[in-house]
């Protein structure tokens, strides 16, 4: 009988202990439970990321040759026989070459007035004091007059080449309502820390200009001369 009876007082301890609640610091409290992640908590990782300030590009400077010598802004080239005929003759001898250099200078600068010129005939050396209209271009279409271009531009001849250098350049703006006119050397408008992209734009402008420059010179000396009927 006390057998018995103390069976049934365990069992019913057995029963209340299962009904309290397990402690958590019990060895086994989680066993059991599912594992499986909960879905709707997401990874940090896989959140969006808030996209950070976009970093704006330094600007981009023209980039022009600078002599070595004289640290001077140039614009230098050597034009070579297959440049201007295919077999050296009387129109491509250094002479020639020289001559027909004077005659496009007078044109194209002074509109037939002659230039300054510092001429060594001798060593076939010449230096043309020329200038050119400033222009700010809007498009293909539009421009606008912003003064003139000054340089100087010296070349060298031996039979059948010619060697060109354009320097000194100086922009000479319109004269101001207070009479006054602005000249600056292209070397301050490549090198100043102030109105880098109003200077630039100058640049770029006269960059344009000057290679159509050279461009049209190089085509005069490789054409056949003409001579003019008031010239012979």
């Amino acid at each position: 009988m006390k057998k018995i009876f103390a069976t049934v007082i365990f069992g019913l301890i057995l029963i209340a202990a299962k009904a309290q609640k397990q402690d958590p610091k019990s060895p086994g409290f989680d066993f059991g439970i599912s594992q499986t992640p909960d879905t709707s908590m997401k990874s940090l990782d896989t959140l969006p990321k808030p996209q950070g300030e976009q970093v704006a590009k330094p600007y981009e400077r023209i980039i022009l040759y600078l002599d070595s010598v004289t640290n001077l802004i140039s614009y230098i080239g050597v034009v070579e026989p297959k440049d201007i005929n295919t077999t050296p003759d009387e129109t491509t001898s250094s002479d020639s070459l020289y001559a027909r250099a004077k005659r496009w200078a007078n044109r194209k600068f002074t509109g037939g007035v002659k230039p300054v010129f510092e001429t060594d005939k001798k060593n076939l050396k010449l230096v043309i004091n020329g200038w050119m209209p400033a222009y700010a271009y809007g498009n293909k279409y539009s421009k606008r007059n912003i003064g003139k271009y000054e340089f100087k531009m010296t070349v060298w001849f031996k039979e059948g080449r010619y060697k060109y250098q354009l320097t000194n350049f100086v922009h000479e703006g319109i004269k101001s309502n207070e009479g006054t006119v602005s000249r600056n050397y292209f070397e301050f408008y490549y090198t100043s820390p102030n109105n880098i992209k109003g200077y630039d734009t100058t640049l770029r402008f006269a960059d344009k200009d000057i290679n159509k420059l050279i461009g049209d010179f190089k085509k005069w000396l490789k054409d056949p001369i003409i001579i003019d009927e008031e010239e012979w």
